[in-house]
C-alpha cells in the first residue's frame, strides 16, 4: 500500500516538481524519506519565510507551482512573512506544513496552534491532509495554486497520517479548462481601440505564466502604443524598445504616469493594481486582458476580456486605428529625452551613488542577466532604472513588498537556471537572512550579491527627514561583511567607485561564483531623498 507521503512525493514527481524547499521537523521526516526517495531534491533553508520565496521564484522560472515545507508550530508561523508575500504577489506555492494530532488536542496544548486559521487570510484555501481521498486533495491543491489569480495553497499533514496507506485509489483531476473570451465583448473592446487616438498598454504580474511577449510587441507595434510595466513585469517588452515608456508601481510620483495622463485609451494586460503605491484613479476607457475577473478590488474599465492574453492580443492588433502624429514612439522620445536631463548630486568622498552602482552592474553583465532585488530606496530606483530586456529576468517582492526576499530569491533562480544571478540588496534586508549564504557555498551557486552599505533604513529615515523629524531607530551599525563572506568561503570586494564595481561584477561573471560586493553608497541622490522629487 502506498502512503500519503508517498503518494504526496508521487504527485509532486507527476508535476514535474524538482526541488522542495524548506525547514523541517520531527513531523515531517516520512515526507522527506518519500522526496529522497523520488528524487526531488529537497533544499534545507535556514529561515521558513525563505523557502516561501525560493518556492515562488521556481514558480515563476518553471511555469510549475513551487513547493515549501515547514514544520508545525513555530515552523509554520516563522513561514507568514513569506505566505503573505506569496498570496499579495500573486505566487502559485504550495505550502506543506506539519499538524498536532486530533486526538491531541483539548489535552495538550505545547506548539498547538489551529494552522487552518492562522492561514485563511492570506491563501487561497487551507485544509488538511488525511488519507482519505489523498491523491485528489493534493491535485486540486496544486492546481488550485495556478488556476485564475494564482495564489498559495496550504495543506497540513499530521506526522502519523503522512505514514498512513491512502484509504482510496488515486484519480486523475483535470486541469481547469481555458476560458474563452467574451465575442461581444472582444468586439466592444476593438471599436474602442478603432477610435483611441492616444492608447497606451500597461503590463502587470499577470503576464505570467501565459508569456504572451511576441503578442504584445505586436500590438503595441500595430497601435504605435507606448507600452508600461509594472515591476513584476518588467522585461514585458524590451527597455530599450522604442515604445517602452517606463515603470509605475514605485511610488506616487513614477515618471511614467505622465504618459498615462496624456492617453485616452488603456489596454491593461494582466495588470493588478497590488503592486501600486498609489491608488488607482484614472476613469478614462481602459480594456481588461487577464486570465481573471476584474475584482479584488474592481479598476474602472469599458470592457473585460477575460481569458487566454495571446489570442486576445492578435484579435485587438488586427485592428485597423490611426494614432495622433506626435504620440507613440514620438512622444516616448521625448519622455526618455526629459528624464535623460535630470541632473544627480555628487557622492561624498569615498561613496557611489547608487545609480552608479545600477549602471555599473547593467554594463557589465549580459543582456539576459536575471536580477532580484531587496525592499527599500534601491527596490525603488533598481525597478525604476534597471533596463530589463527579456521577460521574467526582474524578481521583487512588490504586493507585500516584504524586506528578506532578495537574497532567497537570487538562491532559488540561480539554483534553477545555473547561471549568474545577481543580487541588489540593502544592507538591513540582507542581514535578516545571512543565514542563506551557506547555500551559496553548499550547492556552488554564482550569485553576486551587491548590498548598498549606507547604515540605515534608508527609505523610513527619508521620511523623517521629509517630516523634520530627528533621526532615531532608522540607523545601525552594520557587521564586518569580509568577515562574513570568509566565514562562508565567498569571495568578497569592497567598492567604492565605479572602476571598482566593474572589475568586480566582471570577476564574478566569468567565473560564475558567488561573490559578495559591498558598495558604500552615498543614498543622497535616491529618488525617495528629499529634495530629490519622489513621494513613495
Amino acid at each position: 500500500m502506498t502512503t500519503v507521503a508517498e503518494t504526496l512525493a508521487h504527485i509532486l514527481n507527476e508535476y514535474g516538481i524538482e526541488t522542495v524547499f524548506g525547514l523541517p521537523g520531527g513531523e515531517n521526516l516520512a515526507v522527506l524519506a518519500a522526496l529522497r526517495q523520488r528524487g526531488i531534491r529537497f533544499v534545507l533553508v535556514r529561515n521558513e519565510s525563505s523557502a516561501v520565496y525560493m518556492a515562488d521564484v521556481t514558480a515563476r522560472l518553471t511555469g510549475r507551482p513551487g513547493v515549501c515545507l515547514t514544520t508545525l508550530g513555530p515552523g509554520a508561523t516563522n513561514a507568514l512573512a513569506g505566505v503573505a508575500h506569496a498570496y499579495l504577489d500573486r505566487a502559485p506555492v504550495l505550502v506543506l506544513t506539519a499538524e498536532s494530532p486530533e486526538a491531541d488536542l483539548g489535552r495538550h496544548t505545547h506548539q498547538v496552534l489551529d494552522l487552518q486559521a492562522v492561514f485563511q487570510p492570506m491563501t487561497k484555501q487551507t485544509s488538511r491532509l488525511t488519507p482519505a481521498g489523498a491523491a485528489d486533495h493534493i491535485r486540486q491543491a496544486l492546481n488550485l495554486t495556478m488556476a485564475g489569480r494564482p495564489g498559495p495553497v496550504h495543506l497540513s499533514l499530521i506526522g502519523a497520517d503522512a505514514d498512513t496507506a491512502v484509504s482510496d485509489s488515486a484519480t486523475e483531476t483535470p486541469a481547469s479548462p481555458s476560458t474563452p473570451t467574451d465575442a461581444n465583448a472582444l468586439a466592444a473592446a476593438q471599436a474602442q481601440v478603432a477610435q483611441a487616438r492616444r492608447p497606451i498598454i500597461v503590463t502587470g504580474l499577470g503576464v505570467e505564466p501565459q508569456r504572451p511577449y511576441p503578442q504584445l510587441q505586436a500590438l503595441a507595434e500595430q497601435l504605435n502604443a507606448p507600452v508600461i510595466d509594472t515591476p513584476k513585469s518588467k522585461g514585458a517588452l524590451a527597455n530599450d524598445h522604442p515604445l517602452f515608456a517606463g515603470t509605475i508601481g514605485l511610488m506616487k510620483s513614477d515618471p511614467a504616469y505622465a504618459m498615462l495622463d496624456e492617453a485616452d485609451c488603456i489596454i491593461a494586460v494582466g495588470f493588478d493594481v497590488v503592486e501600486l503605491v498609489r491608488i488607482w484613479d484614472y476613469t478614462k476607457p481602459l480594456i481588461w486582458v487577464a486570465p481573471w475577473p476584474n475584482i479584488d478590488p474592481a479598476i474602472p474599465a469599458t470592457v473585460a476580456l477575460v481569458g487566454e492574453i495571446g489570442p486576445t492580443l492578435r484579435s485587438l492588433a488586427s485592428v485597423e486605428n490611426q494614432t495622433d502624429a506626435a504620440w507613440g514612439k514620438k512622444r516616448v522620445r521625448l519622455f526618455r529625452d526629459g528624464l535623460a536631463t535630470r541632473s544627480l548630486p555628487v557622492a561624498a568622498e569615498g561613496r557611489l551613488l547608487p545609480q552608479q552602482v545600477l549602471e555599473t552592474v547593467r554594463r557589465c553583465t549580459p543582456r539576459d542577466t536575471l536580477i532580484t532585488t531587496d525592499v527599500g530606496s534601491h527596490k525603488i530606483l533598481t525597478a525604476l532604472t534597471w533596463p530589463a530586456y527579456a521577460p521574467n529576468r526582474f524578481m521583487l517582492s512588490n504586493g507585500l513588498s516584504a524586506m528578506g526576499f532578495g537574497l532567497p530569491a537570487a538562491i532559488a533562480a540561480a539554483l534553477e537556471l545555473q547561471q549568474p544571478v545577481v543580487c541588489i540588496t540593502g544592507d538591513a534586508g540582507f542581514g535578516m537572512v545571512l543565514g542563506e549564504l551557506s547555500l551559496l557555498t553548499e550547492y556552488d551557486l554564482p550569485v553576486i550579491i551587491i548590498v548598498m552599505n549606507d547604515a540605515a533604513l534608508d527609505l523610513i529615515r527619508a521620511k523623517q527627514l521629509r517630516r523634520a523629524d530627528d533621526i532615531y531607530g532608522t540607523e545601525f551599525v552594520n557587521p564586518h561583511f569580509a568577515d562574513i563572506a570568509a566565514a562562508f568561503e565567498i569571495p568578497y570586494r569592497q567598492v567604492s567607485d565605479a572602476s571598482t564595481c566593474a572589475e568586480a561584477v566582471r570577476t564574478a561573471v566569468v567565473e560564475a561564483r558567488p561573490m559578495l560586493i559591498e558598495a558604500l553608497i552615498d543614498p543622497i541622490s535616491y529618488p525617495t531623498t528629499p529634495g530629490q522629487g519622489g513621494q513613495p
